[in-house]
């Protein structure tokens, strides 16, 4: 008997290990629910017979068309043009978003942005003088505006261009807005200016800044000066939207990061920029070095490529110098290798930038190529800047 009731005994314990061992199984194969996916407004504007618009009429501060030529996407996409004066206390639009049906975007705020394409009809642009507002049904309303950091490819052209507008990026904590309870979205235009607008939707984001007014200042008064440290700096590379650029595995810690790149620029949209702050977003002044200065760094490929190289600053009535780079600029090292060096002074107009704020360098890639590029750094020179090759390789 007792032989008996040790084995049934057994037996139930092993049951019943079994019976909890499935229910475990059972529970890791359960998927968490993303928000965003059972979110049934993501849809802010598409074309003017799918999503509404107020404030369409035109005026003598404003013109609103819902243009039918060169669309990103469906029969139509909004073009304002505004030029705000004494007339004017406001200038903007609105989307009834949903039929103004109320919208928790609570359960993403960390998660989500509104991504919308633009494309303007002047020279390329870093930022455009338009607030965006997120109205809840209190009357209250929370601002923000496109980031440079979330534009794609860093400038905005007549080209259709990807921005996005992180939702923690709006200011809706110090407005005491009730982000469940979203009514509309509105946009108010500022100074004066142009802009081509289509398919305006909410859309998963990773935010990968924080959103600082910064004043932190870092001083170089020695060379060499690595540039492009960390990829989290460099912007342009997200093989999400584009394979033109990817970091290339070869980058040495604490030095500059090298990216690859191939480029076509038959493709419709080709993504054709890229760019890296100085350091770390922070402003970098080499007030004191930059006249006896350039940049420097190497391209591997087997012909130079056609680039466009542009120093951006903060602060200054004139904020961009650019220059191309030119045969004087460049001499093969080794087989494929080119070492390229830019001195400061031939950069045109580079006695206006002010050298005390430096923000990022720029990357334009003029023509369809393959290249690598990398080892950004400033470097001494005190040469002729317009014969800069005698001193490649030295």
């Amino acid at each position: 008997m007792r032989i008996i009731s040790s084995t049934i005994l057994f037996l139930t314990v092993l049951t019943s290990c079994n019976h909890l061992r499935d229910i475990e199984l059972y529970q890791k194969q359960v998927q968490k629910v993303v928000p965003l996916e059972s979110f049934v407004y993501k849809d802010i504007f598409t074309d003017s017979k799918k999503t509404k618009l107020w404030g369409a009429k035109t005026n003598s501060c404003k013109e609103v068309v819902f243009d039918t030529s060169n669309n990103f996407e469906g029969e139509d996409h909004l073009y304002v043009k505004w030029n705000k004066n004494d007339e004017c206390k406001f200038i903007g639009i609105g989307f009834p978003w949903g039929n103004y049906k109320s919208k928790n975007l609570s359960p993403f705020i960390n998660s989500a942005a509104i991504e919308m394409m633009i494309r303007i009809d002047e020279e390329e642009k870093t930022k455009l003088p338009m607030f965006f507002s997120l109205a809840d049904y209190s009357g209250k309303m929370c601002v923000s505006k496109i980031n440079y950091l979330d534009i794609e490819g860093g400038v905005i052209d007549n080209n259709w261009t990807k921005v996005r507008i992180p939702l923690q990026a709006f200011n809706y904590e110090r407005k005491g807005v009730n982000m469940s309870n979203i009514k509309e979205l509105r946009i108010e235009f500022q100074q004066s200016g142009s802009v081509h607008i289509d398919e305006m939707k909410i859309v998963p984001h990773e935010h990968n800044y924080n959103r600082t007014d910064t004043e932190f200042k870092t001083t170089y008064n020695s060379f060499p000066i690595h540039l492009g440290v960390g990829s989290q700096y460099w912007w342009g590379i997200n093989s999400t939207y584009s394979s033109n650029f990817k970091f290339a595995p070869n980058s040495i810690e604490g030095h500059s990061e090298s990216l690859i790149a191939d480029v076509d620029l038959s493709e419709k949209n080709s993504w054709n920029n890229f760019g890296f702050a100085f350091d770390k977003w922070n402003q970098v002044d080499i007030s004191k070095i930059y006249s006896t200065s350039a940049l420097k760094f190497k391209i591997k490929s087997s012909s130079i490529p056609n680039l466009q190289i542009m120093i951006v600053s903060y602060k200054g009535d004139k904020r961009r110098v650019q220059r191309l780079i030119g045969e004087s600029n460049y001499k093969e090292v080794q087989g494929g290798v080119y070492e390229v060096l830019i001195p400061i002074k031939s950069f045109d107009n580079y006695q206006l930038i002010d050298w005390g704020s430096l923000k990022e360098i720029r990357v334009t890639v003029k023509e369809s190529s393959q290249f690598e590029i990398g080892e950004f750094q400033l470097v001494e020179f005190r040469g002729n800047p317009r014969s800069p090759k005698k001193w490649i390789g030295k």
